[in-house]
C-alpha cells in the first residue's frame, strides 16, 4: 500500500476512533441515557442564534422530520423543551433545560480532552501545515457534499 493511502486510512481511523471514544465517554459519564446524536442536537441548539426547528435541522444537515423525532426523545429525557414562538405561532423554538446545559458541559469537556490529545501529537512547527491541510480537506468535503446533494 502506498504511503499516501496509508495516511488517508489513518485519518479515517483517527476519526472513527474519536467517535468510538465519544460513545464510551457518554456511556460511562453522568448522562448515560443520551446518545451521541442526541448530544449533537443539544450542541446545535446551543450554537444556533435562533433555535427554531428549521434552523437547528439546517445546522445538523438533517430534515425537520428527523429532528422532530429526536427532539421528542430528548425532551422526554428532560434535556430540552420545545416551545411555540411568541412572535410567530407557526414556529417552534428549542431550549435547553438545566440538565441539557449540564450535558453540554460534559460534551465540551470531552472535546477539550480530545483537543489536548491532538495538540500533544502535533509539534508547534507543524501546526500551521496541519491546520491548512485539514482546512483544505474540509472545504473539499463540503464541495463534494454539495455535489452529492445536487444529484
Amino acid at each position: 500500500m502506498s504511503r499516501r493511502l496509508d495516511a488517508i486510512e489513518t485519518v479515517v481511523a483517527v476519526f472513527n476512533e474519536a467517535m468510538a471514544i465519544q460513545e464510551i465517554y457518554l456511556k460511562k459519564g453522568k448522562f448515560k441515557e443520551l446518545s451521541m446524536s442526541e448530544t449533537h442536537v443539544l450542541d446545535a441548539i446551543d450554537k444556533v442564534d435562533f433555535p427554531s426547528m428549521t434552523n437547528v435541522a439546517k445546522e445538523l444537515h438533517i430534515t425537520v422530520g428527523t429532528l422532530t423525532t429526536a427532539v421528542k426523545k430528548i425532551a422526554e429525557k428532560g434535556f430540552l423543551v420545545k416551545e411555540r414562538s411568541t412572535k410567530d405561532q407557526r414556529v417552534f423554538l428549542l431550549k435547553l433545560t438545566k440538565k441539557g446545559h449540564e450535558a453540554l458541559v460534559v460534551h465540551e469537556n470531552f472535546h477539550r480532552e480530545l483537543a489536548n490529545i491532538y495538540k500533544s501529537a502535533i509539534p508547534d512547527e507543524r501546526l500551521d501545515w496541519v491546520f491548512d491541510t485539514l482546512k483544505k480537506i474540509k472545504i473539499d468535503l463540503e464541495s463534494f457534499k454539495k455535489e452529492l446533494e445536487a444529484k
